[in-house]
């Protein structure tokens, strides 16, 4: 799924801070008290320590920061442009950075007692799968109050609760290629390559919104007068109709709050002159 203006929650500093927070407490519990990988030596009558907490501690707060650094300076770096199918590529790049600090700072504790390519390569296997867990939890977190906050402002415009019939389902060739919105709240429609974007206001802010589909599949689904095909390109929802002028022979639509004119194309013409008759009738 395409999302190019919008925010998502994964660029958000509070998704980046708890990512990195969640990671080092995680970390820093499981190794405590599981003592996985060799942690107090194999000795399973060892008790927890006050030097084995301060150690673990300080290396979890490496986690963290490192963490912290890759999500604020090198994350933004690499990727000026959201590149969603690079993604997975990012998270194994931070768990293998994260792995190698963490592996200079037990290694300098130690004396670097264990400074092997082999314990090296062990170790970035060891940390990156704690690191999954609290990864992966963060993102379903994020994902499922993503969709909470989505279905909430779904069924609210400005305080007043909407009917079912009021919101509308656009949808993708993607499984999870979709979005439901207030059916006022849709400005128009635009056809771009493969994809189409859906320009709508969120909290009286313009928004725009991609998905994998075309303006003719979209047009076959909404079945919805109100949004109208003017072209090849375009679609647009009378409701937010603010002018409508003949110019030259050619038919012109103004939208509010969007600074671009639309041109009925002469082939929809018919259409959306009736179109237009109908709905401001």
């Amino acid at each position: 799924m395409k999302n190019d203006s919008t925010t998502t929650y994964r660029e958000t500093h509070k998704f980046r801070i708890t990512l990195a927070v969640t990671s080092g407490v995680f970390t820093f519990v499981f190794l405590l008290f599981f003592q996985p990988f060799g942690v107090n030596n194999y000795r399973p009558d060892e008790k927890i320590t006050v030097l084995l907490t301060s150690v673990l501690f300080v290396f979890s707060s490496i986690a963290t920061g490192t963490i912290l650094l890759m999500e604020f300076v090198v994350y933004p770096w690499l990727f000026s442009k959201k590149q969603p199918k690079k993604y997975l590529v990012w998270i194994v790049m931070e768990f293998v950075v994260t792995a190698s600090a963490t592996f200079m700072f037990y290694n300098i504790i130690g004396n670097f007692h264990d400074f092997y390519l082999a314990s090296y390569f062990k170790h970035i296997l060891e940390i990156g799968s704690v690191l999954v867990i609290p990864f992966v939890g963060t993102h379903f977190y994020f994902r499922h109050s993503k969709v909470v906050h989505d279905y909430k402002n779904v069924l609210s415009i400005s305080g007043n609760n909407l009917k079912r019939e009021d919101i509308i389902l656009l949808s993708g060739e993607y499984k999870n290629d979709q979005i439901a919105l207030p059916l006022q709240s849709i400005q128009y429609i635009q056809s771009e390559n493969n994809y189409a974007s859906l320009h709508y206001l969120e909290d009286n802010m313009p928004r725009k919104y991609m998905i994998r589909a075309t303006l003719t599949g979209l047009e076959k689904k909404l079945g919805c007068y109100t949004i109208i095909r003017i072209n090849r390109s375009f679609m647009v929802n009378l409701m937010h109709l603010e002018t409508f002028k003949n110019d030259s022979g050619k038919l012109k639509l103004k939208l509010s709050n969007v600074p671009k004119t639309f041109e009925v194309s002469k082939s929809y013409r018919v259409k959306v002159v009736q179109q237009l008759a109908q709905y401001t009738h």
